[in-house]
């Protein structure tokens, strides 16, 4: 047991008497001045859920992951801790893989049909000692591809339970008023599917919580797209994604106001706010960049070869289809 003589700036400890044809046990609330903590002696799980912590960790470059997994998090009805966000790459440097809750939501969106790979590298470091976790993942309305069972796999790998999962849907990256692929997302009836699912996390947590069978969806997409089993169980694609179709380009060097908002909100560090030149090879077409830019410097470019408007009109139909949430609890 934890010496309580060691704890500072401690306000309050209430003791808790549980008999209800069990042993009696005690739970212990220590109240820190910064955040709460607590002393656990042998509570049994439908208890502790009483006074459980969530907590989210996401890579969201654009912000439609993080909103979504937000309002997930805000109808579990847990006590929060505060959310991890690992877009940046000072921020995953920075990052040690611990993690407060006694839940953890983890988002991700969906580039190429998997996980990116700066969020992958933070992800093997999350320590789960048999917590539960909830994997999300986010993709632009042509499919998630093997994203949810990936997440699984990592989660599993590192430890954790997995109570729950799901993928939603946002505005794709690429999107252009020429092809807008789910603009608008994620719209009311999204964030609605998002707050119910919410909500029945918090309605397993707390009756019978067990773990998920997430259905395998790796030899869906084989065909076309290497992937590699790691030692640790997860998935990681080795991709040779088509960057020649999409790119960004800078319009207009003049107009630029040296904000520096492209190089702030790059998650791999790959612009240069002095010379606006885009390191090709750290860039993962996230266009966080171009969304950041307020004077429109920074634009989403496409090819005009015949090759690629035949793909682009192949995945205008596509898209052309909404796809909508899907959840597994």
């Amino acid at each position: 047991m934890r010496d309580l003589s060691n704890c500072d700036k401690f306000w309050s400890i209430v003791k808790i008497r549980l008999s209800n044809n069990i042993q009696q046990q005690e739970r212990i609330y220590l109240e820190r001045s910064l955040r709460r903590r607590f002393v656990v002696i042998k509570v049994p799980e439908e208890i502790r859920t009483i006074c459980a912590l969530e907590q989210v960790v996401y890579f969201s470059p654009t912000g439609s992951t993080r909103r979504i997994i937000s309002n997930i998090a805000e109808n579990i009805g847990l006590k929060v801790a505060p959310q991890i966000n690992l877009t940046l790459s000072d921020k995953r440097k920075s990052f040690t893989g611990r993690v407060e809750g006694d839940l953890l939501l983890v988002g991700t969106p969906v580039y190429a049909g998997t996980v990116p790979l700066p969020f992958l590298n933070s992800l093997q470091q999350l320590h789960g000692a048999g917590k539960w976790a909830v994997p999300v993942v986010v993709y632009g309305n042509r499919s998630p591809d093997t994203a949810i069972e990936e997440m699984t796999k990592i989660l599993r790998g590192r430890g954790f339970r997995i109570l729950a999962a799901a993928s939603f849907i946002a505005q794709h990256s690429f999107a252009t008023p020429e092809h807008p692929w789910a603009i608008g997302r994620p719209d009311e009836t999204d964030m609605m599917a998002a707050a119910k699912f919410g909500e029945g996390i918090g309605k397993k947590l707390k009756s019978s919580p067990a773990e998920i069978s997430v259905p395998s969806l790796l030899m869906d997409r084989i065909g076309n797209t290497m992937v590699e089993a790691l030692p640790e169980g997860y998935h990681k694609k080795m991709l040779d994604r088509p960057k020649g179709l999409f790119w960004v380009s800078v319009s207009d060097r003049d107009v630029c106001t040296g904000c520096k908002n492209c190089s702030s909100s790059c998650p791999t560090d790959a612009v240069d706010a002095d010379t606006l030149h885009i390191d090709d090879g750290k860039c993962i077409r996230c266009m966080a960049c171009v969304s950041a830019c307020p004077e429109g410097v920074l634009k989403l470019a496409y090819s005009d070869s015949p090759s690629a408007l035949e793909t682009y009109a192949n995945l205008d139909k596509i898209f052309a289809v909404r796809k909508e949430a899907k959840t597994f609890l």
